[in-house]
C-alpha cells in the first residue's frame, strides 16, 4: 500500500512548499513511500509541465509507480455510479494499485476514498496535514 496524490493538490505537493506537506513529501523523495499514478490522473497530471517533470523524475528514481490507464480506466467506468466524487478514477486508481493512503482536499472525495463499501480491506486513509504523519508509516512502502 502506498500513496496517490489528488491533482487538486498536486502543483502543491510536487513543486510547492507547503509544510503539512513536508513529511509526505520527504518519505516519497526518501523512498519509504511509493507514488502511484494512472489513468485520468495521469492525465491531469501531465497538464502542468512542472508536475509532468516532477513525476518524471520521481519515476525514473523509482520512488513512483504508473499504473497502466487501461486498466485505471476500465475500473473507473464499473466504481463511477457508486461515487458521490467525481473523482471516481482515483478510487479505481487506489483499487488497482493497491494505494490506501490519498493526499487530497476534495472533500467528496475523501468521502469516497474511506467508504468501505469502495476501499475496503484494508480501508482508505486521507492524508491532509502534518498531524496526520502516522498514516505514512501505517500505509507507506517502498516501491
Amino acid at each position: 500500500m502506498c500513496l496517490i496524490v489528488d491533482n487538486n493538490i498536486a502543483s502543491e505537493f510536487f513543486c510547492g512548499r507547503n509544510a503539512d506537506l513536508v513529511p509526505l513529501k520527504d518519505a516519497v523523495l526518501n523512498s519509504a513511500c511509493c507514488l502511484y499514478y494512472g489513468g485520468k490522473l495521469r492525465r491531469e497530471y501531465f497538464r502542468s509541465e512542472k508536475v509532468m517533470r516532477m513525476v518524471r523524475q520521481f519515476d525514473q528514481a523509482g520512488r513512483a509507480k504508473a499504473v497502466p490507464d487501461a486498466k485505471v480506466d476500465a475500473r473507473t467506468n464499473v466504481v463511477a455510479p457508486q461515487c458521490v466524487s467525481d473523482d471516481p478514477h482515483v478510487i479505481a486508481l487506489a483499487l488497482e494499485s493497491g494505494a490506501r493512503l490519498l493526499c487530497s482536499l476534495d472533500q467528496a472525495l475523501h468521502t469516497d476514498f474511506t467508504n468501505p463499501q469502495l476501499i475496503n480491506n484494508p480501508r482508505g486513509h486521507v492524508y491532509q496535514k502534518a498531524t496526520h504523519e502516522h498514516l505514512i508509516r501505517r500505509h507507506c512502502r517502498r516501491c
